[in-house]
């Protein structure tokens, strides 16, 4: 009984990933303004609106709604002078077609989040990422909290996507 108890611990925490809610809360709250420093936002809205986008798999189902309901709460569907609207997307049902104004993407989405970020690169949308781990596989931008809250920048990235940020946001980011 015990050998089945350890091998069902050793699984489960093979499949799970633990999100730093500290972390979420910081990203909620400022993903959504550095979103308004891309100069070409304009290009990217759809009446007056702008469109974000939260890629999930299936183990990151509740934590894409929690980290939904985060930025509702911040932002209340006010973006600067734009509506802000949430959705939650599962990688699955991620079309070619979306028209979001910019992505966030969690940790644990392989092969299929590589679809997500070729289609904003392609499209010129910013791709937020939990972790700056992600920036092997092309995502933008990321947050990392230590004694002080840093915004990193995938430097590599960057000339891909082709996005044209104010000039204080190359001061604050750090580019990695």
């Amino acid at each position: 009984m015990k050998i089945l108890l350890i091998i069902l611990l050793v699984s489960l925490s093979l499949y799970s990933y633990e999100y730093d809610e500290l972390l979420l809360r910081a990203q909620a709250s400022m993903f959504p303004k550095i979103i308004l420093l891309d100069q070409e936002i304009n290009l990217k809205i759809t009446d007056s609106t702008v469109l974000l986008s939260i890629i999930y798999n299936d183990n990151e189902a509740k934590e894409a709604n929690d980290f939904k309901d985060l930025i509702d709460k911040e932002y209340k569907g006010v973006l600067g002078s734009y509506s802000l609207v949430i959705k939650t997307v599962h990688v699955d049902e991620f079309s070619s077609t979306d028209n979001s104004s910019a992505y966030f993407i969690f940790d644990a989405i392989d092969k299929n989040k590589k679809d997500v970020v070729t289609h904003a690169i392609k499209n010129k949308r910013i791709s937020f990422s939990y972790s700056n781990k992600c920036f092997a596989n092309n995502t933008l931008i990321s947050l990392f909290l230590k004694e002080r809250t840093y915004i990193y920048l995938n430097k590599s990235a960057l000339s891909e996507y082709k996005i044209k940020f104010a000039p204080i946001f190359y001061k604050i980011a750090k580019a990695r």
